[in-house]
C-alpha cells in the first residue's frame, strides 16, 4: 500500500506526465522519478527520454490529446467521457469547479477548463499535501477530511472516466511508447487510489 508522501509523489508526477511537455519532463525522467514511480507498481521501467527529444513529445502530445485529423483520441477533458455526446463543458465541469471553490481555490482566467486532467490531479495532490499536513500535526480528523474530500472527488469526478481515457492511450497504434506507458501506469495508480480511498473512509 501506497504511503501519504508516495501518493503525493504520484499525483506531482502524473500532472507533469500529462501536461504539455517542457524542459521539466524530462529533467524529471532523469532524477530517475520515472524509474522510482514504475518500481512502486513493478511495472516496466519508462522509455528513454532526453531533452533532445522534447520536441517530438510536443508533437505526440498534440496528435493524441489536442488535434489530429478525425479528432484527437483521447481528450485529457473529463466532461468528454461523462456529458452525453462527448461534449466539453458539461454539468460535470461545473461539479469540478465547485469542488475547487469549497477549498478557496479558483480556475478564473485558467487556460484549460476546470476538468483538465492535470488541473483535477493538482487538486487532489493538494488535498493529499493537506491530509499528510495533518498527519504530521497529529490532527486525526483533518486527516479524515481530507481523505473524505479526496474520496468523494475521485469517486465522482475523476475515477468514472481515467480508464476510459487510458484505454484509449494504449489501445492507440500510433500513440508514442511514453504516453503508453504513462497511461497504464496511470490506471493502475487510479485502481489503487480506489481500493485505498473504499478502505481509508
Amino acid at each position: 500500500m501506497l504511503n501519504v508522501s508516495e501518493r503525493k509523489e504520484l499525483y506531482a508526477f502524473f500532472v507533469t506526465l500529462f501536461s504539455y511537455p517542457d524542459n521539466e519532463l524530462p529533467a524529471a525522467l532523469e532524477r530517475g522519478n520515472g524509474n522510482r514511480i514504475a518500481g512502486l507498481f513493478n511495472a516496466q521501467q519508462p522509455p528513454e527520454v532526453a531533452a533532445a527529444q522534447l520536441e517530438e513529445l510536443q508533437t505526440a502530445f498534440t496528435d493524441l490529446f489536442i488535434n489530429r485529423l478525425g479528432g484527437a483520441p483521447a481528450p485529457p477533458y473529463g466532461s468528454v467521457y461523462l456529458e452525453t455526446g462527448e461534449r466539453l463543458m458539461g454539468a460535470s465541469t461545473e461539479s469540478v469547479e465547485a469542488a475547487y471553490s469549497g477549498e478557496g481555490l479558483s480556475v478564473e482566467g485558467a487556460v484549460e477548463p476546470a476538468d483538465y486532467l492535470p488541473t483535477e490531479l493538482e487538486f487532489l495532490y493538494f488535498l493529499v499535501d493537506q491530509e499528510e499536513a495533518a498527519l504530521m500535526r497529529g490532527d486525526v480528523g483533518k486527516a479524515r477530511s481530507a481523505a473524505q474530500k479526496q474520496a468523494d472527488f475521485c469517486r465522482a469526478l475523476l475515477h468514472p472516466w481515467v480508464p476510459e481515457f487510458c484505454r484509449r492511450i494504449m489501445d492507440d497504434r500510433s500513440a508514442h511508447p511514453f504516453y503508453a506507458w504513462g497511461a497504464g501506469l496511470l490506471e493502475q495508480f487510479c485502481e489503487s487510489e480506489k481500493n485505498w480511498l473504499d478502505r481509508r473512509v
